[in-house]
């Protein structure tokens, strides 16, 4: 289930606080990285708030990932409800 990019590793979060503190713009190091700007203002943002350059634990799943598995149960639950009224019709 690959609904999201390839994650930061903490060898480019290490250079992408580096370039930052050399005085890069973000869509500078966005260029040297091969990520996007918001990416690189995240880490950013992550590195300022926890001084730290190691990923935060997921707390369970995202409103995306929640939507992709109902929408991949949904049919199943579909087939099931017709034929739990096709055997209720035999009563």
């Amino acid at each position: 289930m690959d609904l999201k990019g390839k994650e930061i590793t903490p060898e480019e979060r290490k250079i992408i606080i580096k370039l930052r503190n050399e005085g890069k713009t973000l869509r500078e190091i966005g260029k040297i990285v091969g990520r996007t700007h918001s990416s690189i203002q995240r880490v950013i943002n992550n590195y300022t708030s926890s001084k730290s350059i190691i990923s935060k634990p997921r707390s369970g799943l995202t409103a995306r990932e929640k939507r992709y598995v109902f929408k991949s149960v949904r049919p199943v639950i579909k087939k099931y409800a017709i034929r739990s009224e096709n055997e209720l019709d035999g009563f």
